[in-house]
């Protein structure tokens, strides 16, 4: 997905000198976008999905183990859902910048985001229904070879 058109443009929003670190940061706001519109994208209620991955997480025993010592803790506090609400994107930024070499790479990166709310949320209500169409696409001619 990082060569499609749409995600150049969205990359291409941020500062110069963020742009290495702008993916991260991208991802984590579309997981935000996603959450937030779950009902135009799905019929199934965020709530209902959530719960499902969070069974199908507690109940898989091969999980890798840094996945099966969190998804405990995922599952209590339904990191998922939470990402509906812009905040939850701060406090996930904040997150994966302690696990990062170099953490400054994401210092201010939230008020970026919030500056660019609007802009982004349109670039990702262009890119998801044709991430979605591929996605499809790809299932049905995986069922045709299955066949």
């Amino acid at each position: 997905t990082d060569s499609h058109p749409l995600i150049k443009q969205a990359l291409g929003r941020f500062p110069d000198g963020r742009r290495r670190y702008a993916g991260i940061a991208l991802d984590v706001f579309f997981d935000h976008c996603l959450a937030r519109d779950w009902h135009l994208y799905s019929d199934e209620p965020l709530d209902t999905f959530t719960g499902k991955v969070y069974r199908v997480l507690a109940d898989e025993p091969a999980l890798p183990e840094s996945l099966a010592l969190i998804a405990p803790r995922m599952a209590a506090q339904d990191w998922l859902g939470s990402y509906r609400e812009f905040s939850v994107v701060g406090d996930a930024l904040a997150g994966i910048s302690r696990r990062l070499t170099r953490p400054e790479g994401l210092a201010g990166v939230n008020q970026e985001l919030h500056a660019l709310y609007r802009p982004l949320s349109d670039d990702f209500s262009a890119f998801y229904p044709e991430l979605q169409a591929f996605a499809q696409a790809a299932l049905a001619a995986e069922r045709t070879i299955a066949g």
